[in-house]
């Protein structure tokens, strides 16, 4: 059982034993007072849980004696102790805010019955205070962390004190980091073009003061004439205030500053404490806004920088901590070089215009089915493309990948041509060429600390585009390395070696015919 402190007041002393043995016997702590006045004085220096307070005190009575004790401790719990109970005396005691009216002589179980009920009514009094407190703040902060920006936090944050302190004016000010000051970022009872002139620095005035030592100043102008802050109260008509910090995470964000301009009303430790509550709640909802537009930065900056890289390589940049210059390495993959046949010639016919959109939808077309077989897209250049199977997101079978995104890409080209053909006979002769060879390359960034290039290097990286560059169109070249990866997948034919530019050997080719391929080598 939890022990409470008790005041008994009565001037029998027999009764006054007898109630401070029996309470004393289950735990609780009995204090005992022998008249109205001494018992007030004892509530002066210590708090109480209850009273059992006499009717028929010398001098004051027990319910003045109680209707005084509950103005310094108003949760005060009152048990009335009398010998001429009637129905009138009741309702008087019930409405002086006694809980319990008890009859003498008195029965020490029924004063102990008694004063268990009475706490624990009392704690049901106080979580149902605490209840009717919490739930309006809980429902604050589901207004809080609603908000989809800064601003809407700033107004939830004034609306939310004007309604639980009631001021006739409230300011918030947000430490800007460019100006390097605390700028008003809304208000309420304020003129709006000198609240957009105010600036304050980092200690400066009161504002200054409370976001650089990051504690609340409470100034009641009657009260407080030695505060030495009451210089900084300009406005004769300002009464009282209060500046308190917004703070999270150890760092102060801003000033809230509240004014009181009504004489009779003063600021007090429970404004700080509904305060605190308050803007705790307001943080959160900062750093919840904050989070949620990092977010959206981090998925725009995503979704920007995989236009320009493949998604893969975007994921790794993005989300590695290494330096950027240190990721990659040297590694076996399959290479695919994309050429478009006869490009030359479009360009001599057609308006730069015309060429922008063909490219567009060509190398959009390209990426999809390039991703939808896990190939990374290392660049475009031009009307050519550079696509690595096996790095630096590892494949079981790259080589399978890399002639089946072939096939599909020749196959979707053709029907590409063929739409285009309906503006310029032009198209009709253009074609894909495309080369794929398999070999150990270089994988990872290259390029300054101010540019970076995520790209592959290697001989089977220039021969896959010197096999591009000598395909006829719709014709898919491949070396001797990924037709060991891949026979018996597909139809193939060995062609006639050849010597490529800048290589020493003749290259042993095969090509894919992609004429016979039904459906046996999709996905």
């Amino acid at each position: 059982m939890v022990a409470h402190k008790i005041l008994v007041v009565d001037d029998e002393a027999f009764i006054a034993d007898m109630s401070r043995i029996a309470l004393g016997d289950i735990g609780h702590d009995v204090f005992c007072a022998y008249s109205g006045e001494q018992a007030v004085e004892l509530a002066m220096e210590s708090h109480f849980d209850l009273a059992i307070v006499d009717a028929m005190l010398p001098g004051m009575s027990g319910m003045e004696t109680f209707d005084i004790i509950r103005q310094t401790n108003p949760g005060i719990i009152g048990i009335l102790v009398t010998g001429h109970a009637n129905m009138d005396m009741v309702v008087e005691a019930m409405n002086k805010g006694f809980s319990r009216v008890l009859g003498k002589p008195l029965d020490t179980g029924e004063l102990v019955k008694a004063v268990q009920e009475a706490l624990a009514l009392g704690r049901l009094r106080e979580e149902n205070t605490r209840l009717k407190t919490l739930l309006p703040l809980y429902k604050l902060g589901e207004k809080f962390l609603s908000a989809a920006s800064y601003q809407e936090v700033y107004e939830e944050l004034l609306e939310a004190v004007c309604m639980q302190i009631s001021v006739p004016c409230v300011s918030l000010m947000m430490f800007v980091e460019q100006e390097n000051c605390l700028k008003v970022v809304a208000s309420r009872g304020m003129d709006k073009e000198l609240a957009s002139s105010i600036a304050v620095k980092s200690g400066e005035k009161i504002a200054g003061w409370v976001y650089k030592h990051g504690k609340p100043v409470i100034l009641n102008k009657q009260t407080q004439a030695q505060s030495p802050f009451k210089s900084f109260l300009h406005r004769d008509d300002i009464t009282a205030s209060i500046s308190f910090p917004l703070s999270g995470r150890g760092k102060v964000l801003g000033v809230i500053n509240i004014s009181q301009t009504v004489k009779e009303v003063e600021y007090s430790q429970s404004d700080i404490e509904m305060l605190s509550v308050i803007c705790g709640q307001a943080v959160m909802a900062i750093h919840n806004v904050a989070y949620m537009e990092e977010r959206e930065q981090n998925a725009r900056t995503k979704a920007l920088f995989e236009q320009y890289v493949a998604p893969e390589i975007a994921e790794i940049l993005l989300n590695s901590t290494q330096n950027p210059m240190e990721i990659g390495g040297v590694k076996e993959i399959t290479i695919l070089f994309a050429d478009i046949r006869n490009f030359t010639l479009a360009v001599q016919h057609l308006s730069h215009h015309e060429l922008r959109l063909f490219l567009t939808e060509f190398f959009d077309l390209f990426s999809e089915i390039v991703f939808s077989w896990k190939g990374t897209l290392d660049k475009f250049m031009g009307d050519a493309a550079l696509v690595a199977y096996g790095a630096p997101i590892a494949l079981e079978d790259p080589s399978k990948a890399a002639v089946s995104t072939a096939i599909e890409l020749t196959q979707a080209f053709d029907k590409l041509r063929h739409k285009w053909f309906q503006k310029s006979d032009i198209f009709e002769q253009l074609g894909l060429g495309i080369g794929i060879s398999r070999g150990e390359v270089f994988h990872g960034n290259v390029g300054s600390s101010r540019r970076l290039d995520y790209t592959v290097i290697g001989t089977d990286v220039n021969i896959a585009q010197r096999l591009a560059s000598d395909t006829e169109s719709g014709q898919i070249l491949i070396t001797e390395s990924v037709y060991r990866d891949v026979v018996g997948a597909f139809p193939m034919q060995e062609e006639k070696a050849r010597q490529l530019r800048g290589l020493e050997k003749v290259t042993k080719l095969y090509s894919i015919r992609s004429d016979e391929i039904k459906d046996a080598w999709k996905k």
